[in-house]
């Protein structure tokens, strides 16, 4: 069955919006309700040793292939194991079971990168400031003086420098929370659109058979 786009739009994009704002408001407030307090941030540059007899392009290669293990290996048990190490953490601030540690260390550690100029920024979510320093104090300690038993050095680290940070923030900050009520509305509107669609299909589908049974 056909209809017309401006017509149906015009019947039901004013429930749509109602419910986008809705969901909108329901994002905005899980973020204080449900998310975590306070986020330290730190920006790390993987550098390169005898650059002076490299170029421009092996530099940038190599450094975009650190940077990418890195990366790979904060998620992983091995580093857990190595951060936990570090002696920085309480005892215990992760569940025993492997499943569950992975899970509350992904929740808890999120990792940015630019690939391209070997700079990664790694940061801690926590709902206790002094939890989330102390992980991200050891996390730092891992990727600085310990890179090489990720990187395939062996004892000669990689030399890593600190941009930026730590830098703790409370949460929620504007940009998630724009992104939330922004995703939260469009998300709200179309689910709308598409269950409204789909509620005229489904009735002009019984329709037909109704009248092929007759």
């Amino acid at each position: 069955m056909e209809y017309s786009l401006v017509p149906f739009l015009r019947k039901y994009a004013g429930i749509a919006t109602y419910v986008g704002l809705a969901f909108a408001a329901i994002g905005f407030i899980s973020l204080f309700v449900f998310g975590p307090k306070y986020t330290v941030r730190t920006d790390y540059l993987i550098s390169q040793q005898d650059a002076q007899t490299k170029d421009y392009y092996t530099l940038t290669r190599s450094a975009e292939y650190m940077s990418k293990v890195l990366t790979e290996v904060v998620p992983s048990e091995r580093f857990i194991a190595a951060v936990i190490d570090t002696g920085k953490t309480d005892e215990g601030f992760l569940p025993q079971d492997k499943l569950q540690k992975l899970n509350a260390w992904k929740k808890m550690v999120r990792v940015d990168k630019r690939l391209d100029l070997g700079i990664i920024s790694v940061s801690v979510s926590e709902n206790d400031l002094r939890s989330a320093q102390k992980v991200s104090q050891g996390i730092s300690q891992v990727i600085t003086d310990k890179n090489g038993a990720f990187l395939g050095t062996g004892d000669q680290n990689v030399p890593v420098s600190i941009l930026t940070g730590p830098l703790a923030e409370q949460n929620p900050s504007l940009s998630k929370i724009l992104i939330a009520a922004v995703a939260g509305f469009f998300g709200g509107f179309l689910v709308t659109l598409l269950y409204s669609f789909s509620r005229i299909e489904l009735k002009a589908a019984r329709g037909t058979a109704f009248r092929s049974a007759q």
